[in-house]
């Protein structure tokens, strides 16, 4: 009996454990894949239409709320909603065709921060489950800042692998493009 109680303990510490590994593995694995500029890492880490999908419904919705509020929009009636529409399939067209990880590759290639990023160790893969947030059995959550910003970035369970499924844009994106 004794012996039933303590191997059922150590199975689910060992699942326990199993769980949490995965999802710092999958983690590492993109830290790795952005850090050495692998195309292929980033490939497997990212639900690619997912993000494709959360990207294209932030940025219609930004579009629509823009030509609501602009009084040029408004004077020009139904024309207005018809080059709000045709300005959201550009932004779709543009989205498929450049967000994956070649588009993602390039952006790294150019980007000025990519010095500021830690070099992936086994001090990072241990430290990666201090920055995780769980948001449920399957999905967890990283904060990643910039300029004092944080933006949620969204792993959801894959199998054995996760997933960046999700990514939180600020409100004010936009007016900081301008």
């Amino acid at each position: 009996m004794f012996n039933k109680i303590r191997y059922s303990l150590i199975l689910i510490i060992f699942v326990f454990f199993s769980y949490s590994f995965t999802a710092m593995y999958s983690f590492h694995q993109l830290h790795k894949g952005i850090y050495f500029n692998d195309k292929q890492l980033i490939e497997n880490y990212v639900d690619w239409q997912s993000v494709r999908g959360n990207v294209k419904n932030y940025i219609n919705i930004e579009i629509l709320k823009k030509t609501q509020s602009e009084e040029i929009f408004k004077q020009l009636g139904d024309v207005g909603i018809l080059l709000s529409g045709f300005a959201g399939k550009f932004v779709e067209i543009a989205i498929d065709t450049y967000l994956n990880s070649d588009g993602i590759s390039l952006l790294l290639e150019k980007s000025k921060k990519k010095d500021e990023i830690p070099k992936p160790s086994i001090i990072t893969f241990l430290g990666s489950f201090t920055i995780m947030d769980n948001n449920g059995l399957n999905s967890f959550y990283i904060n990643y800042e910039n300029e004092g910003k944080k933006y949620p970035i969204y792993f959801s369970r894959d199998g054995f692998k996760w997933k960046i499924t999700n990514i939180e844009f600020p409100k004010d994106l936009f007016e900081k493009i301008k």
